[in-house]
C-alpha cells in the first residue's frame, strides 16, 4: 500500500513518469502536466486498488477545477501517472470524492 506522503515524496524527488495516456487525456480537458503535479502534491487518496497497485487521487487544480489522477506504485523506485480526468457530476458525489451507487469502476 502507498500513502499520500509517499506519493508527494516521489513528486518532490522527481521520481515519476506520465503515461502517454495521462498526457493525452489531460490535454482533452485542458489539463497541463503542472496541474497534475499540483494535484498530486495537494490532493488525497480517495480509492485504492491494491490488486493492481494503483490509487485514485482527488485534488483541485489552481483554477479550482477538480481533477482525478490514477497512479501506479508497482515499482518501488518510480511513480507512474496512468491517467487523469475531470470527474463528472453524473458519476461522483461528495465534492467528487465518492462514487455514486452504480458508478463504473
Amino acid at each position: 500500500m502507498i500513502t499520500i506522503e509517499k506519493i508527494k515524496n516521489f513528486i518532490q524527488n522527481e521520481k515519476y513518469e506520465f503515461y502517454t495516456h495521462a498526457i493525452t487525456e489531460g490535454k482533452k480537458d485542458g489539463v497541463e502536466p503542472e496541474d497534475i503535479l499540483y494535484v498530486l502534491l495537494t490532493g488525497k487518496i480517495i480509492e485504492t486498488y491494491p490488486e493492481r497497485k494503483r490509487v485514485l487521487i482527488y485534488g483541485e487544480m489552481l483554477n479550482g477545477l477538480p481533477l482525478h489522477a490514477v497512479c501506479n506504485y508497482s515499482d518501488s523506485d518510480i511513480l507512474y501517472v496512468v491517467t487523469v480526468y475531470i470527474p463528472s457530476d453524473d458519476e461522483w458525489t461528495c465534492n467528487y470524492q465518492k462514487r455514486k451507487k452504480g458508478g463504473k469502476r
